[in-house]
């Protein structure tokens, strides 16, 4: 939908405001990556420092700050280095995705928002669904300590993203002509941290919940459960902010 159609839409609105707040909108790719921590493979004899994990996965029903009802799916593929050896329960990680969908546009700031904003979503295309794409790359440090059976974790770091789309061309449209605020403008940097819980199941493998915490300017929450089989294949299940109520299925190898 060309943007001079939906300029014309927006002449036919009073351009007064009632003094409520502006929506805040930002990029699909201003979310958690969907990445399945490899823990240590004590239980298969693994003495690699080295695991390079790969990840297909697909959510729906997108939540997240003024977006709603969305599809999404991508791969992402994640290094981890042991940088003292497998007994060591530092990690480095690197990690590279990307992924694609669409969603709809809504109000989630309990109701607050600007009369223009609001006019369009109750109009013929407020619920229409807009396609994005977005690339992410991530770089974290972090430690998994082992407590008997249990597995205990934190990780910190930066992610950075790039993206457009049909979305981001409606977020610049808002931007220009329903007093919307942006917090990006399709690319930006956000601080990350991770902590985690698992259980080694013996020669059955490892159960892993990690909570995913992202913020500048906005807080995005991400959980994710994997089970990680000793022959290397894991999935799991996932609710994360803008990539929404999914699964994910992969294969981690070691060097």
């Amino acid at each position: 939908m060309k943007k001079s159609i939906l300029f014309c839409l927006s002449s036919i609105v009073s351009l007064c405001l009632c003094g409520c707040l502006n929506p805040h909108l930002s990029s699909m790719g201003a979310s958690q990556m969907i990445v399945a921590h490899q823990p240590r493979h004590a239980i298969n004899g693994d003495s690699s420092a080295i695991t390079v994990s790969v990840d297909g996965f697909g959510g729906v029903k997108m939540t997240g700050r003024n977006v709603k009802d969305g599809f999404s799916a991508g791969a992402t593929a994640a290094l981890n280095y042991r940088p003292l050896g497998i007994a060591s329960p530092l990690y480095v990680q690197a990690a590279f995705g990307g992924k694609g969908g669409n969603a709809s546009f809504d109000c989630s700031e309990a109701g607050k928002c600007n009369d223009l904003y609001n006019a369009w979503l109750e109009g013929p295309y407020g619920n229409k669904k807009y396609s994005f794409w977005s690339l992410q790359e991530r770089i974290a440090i972090g430690a998994d300590f082992d407590v008997g059976p249990v597995i205990l974790g934190l990780g910190a770091g930066i992610q950075l993203f790039e993206g457009g789309g049909d979305f981001d061309d409606m977020r610049d449209f808002f931007g220009r002509y329903y007093s919307a605020e942006n917090d990006d403008e399709g690319y930006g940097v956000k601080l990350y941290s991770s902590a985690r819980v698992g259980a080694r199941l013996g020669q059955y493998g490892v159960l892993a919940l990690d909570a995913d915490f992202m913020w500048i300017k906005t807080l995005n929450v991400g959980f994710m459960l994997n089970y990680f089989h000793p022959s290397g294949f894991h999935g799991g299940i996932f609710a994360v902010e803008k990539v929404g109520y999914g699964m994910n299925f992969g294969k981690t190898f070691s060097f």
